[in-house]
């Protein structure tokens, strides 16, 4: 029998106090955050310079990284994607099965399904697909008198469709809580101490320092600081990776442009842990995942 998937958030939420906390270990826990504090108040060297410069001009010919060698970190945002995506069973045992490199998930990014994903899913998801079918009916019987209206608002009705289907389609549920169970056995979930980098986070809030000056809040900051915190975590386990990559449909420029990393972040990873950062959506992760099973 299923666990409801709200149930499967509570338990993964109860496991974010002792898993991935390194709770054994507290000096190498307070070590990391000593480093990560070193790093986000600029007391230690940042090539900010040469990100900027890779940014605008990449080479023609960079290095290539498997995606088995990719420590690979998702975003609260991108549960029900891949959950809806049409190659959603591949992701999910590709991630449970084959990947050897680090599965991250920030503490912060479990709250933050459970308090803003998990509600569209629970109050929205049936009444939305109801009304949207209806809504497409009624426009396909629109007499051809309306001229470019119909195709338009049809045109727009598919593109929605195509970009948040995933929020009312039943079988999403089901394919998320299979994620979960993923999740539960492979995946890295870790936390800082919120005191301890609360003033960091409005200084740079003030200084719109990547991620999170879009925001009211400091949630996306401590998605970040949480993934950092994780990726220094499985080196100190041993975990080698050639390449970080956060899996995010967030499109603010506070996180990337043009599918870009913004500089800040590539050169806080590369100072961190000396390996290149990407932003990928959740198609670029299906391709990537894609290829690596054929």
């Amino acid at each position: 029998m299923r666990v409801p998937l709200k149930t499967w958030a509570k338990n993964l939420l109860r496991r974010l106090a002792t898993f991935g906390s390194d709770t054994n270990r507290p000096n190498r826990r307070r070590n990391r955050e000593i480093q990560l504090i070193d790093l986000l108040d600029r007391r230690t060297d940042l090539d900010v310079l040469g990100a900027l410069a890779d940014a605008i001009h990449p080479l023609a010919e960079g290095d290539t990284f498997a995606i088995e060698h990719t420590a690979i970190a998702l975003d609260a945002n991108v549960f029900l994607r891949l959950s809806g995506h049409p190659k959603s069973a591949d992701i999910i045992d590709y991630l449970g099965s084959r990947h050897s490199a680090p599965l991250i998930l920030p503490g912060q990014a479990v709250q933050e399904f459970w308090n803003n994903q998990l509600q569209a899913v629970d109050t929205v998801s049936s009444s939305l697909k109801k009304k949207f079918d209806g809504l497409k009916t009624d426009f396909a019987r629109v007499d051809s008198n309306f001229g470019p209206y119909a195709s338009e608002i049809g045109d727009l009705l598919e593109q929605f469709s195509s970009e948040h289907g995933h929020v009312y389609d039943e079988a999403t549920v089901r394919k998320t809580e299979a994620l979960f169970e993923v999740l539960q056995k492979r995946a890295l979930v870790p936390y800082v101490s919120r005191q301890c980098f609360r003033e960091i986070a409005d200084q740079r809030k003030r200084t719109k320092t990547p991620p999170g000056f879009k925001d009211e809040g400091d949630g996306d900051f401590f998605i970040w600081v949480d993934m950092l915190a994780g990726l220094l975590q499985a080196q100190q386990n041993g975990k080698e990776f050639a390449r970080v990559v956060l899996v995010s449909q967030d499109k603010k420029t506070d996180w990337s442009r043009a599918g870009k990393a913004h500089p800040v972040l590539v050169a806080e990873v590369k100072s961190l842990v000396r390996v290149p950062f990407e932003i990928w959506t959740t198609d670029q992760l299906a391709q990537e995942i894609g290829g690596a099973v054929m």
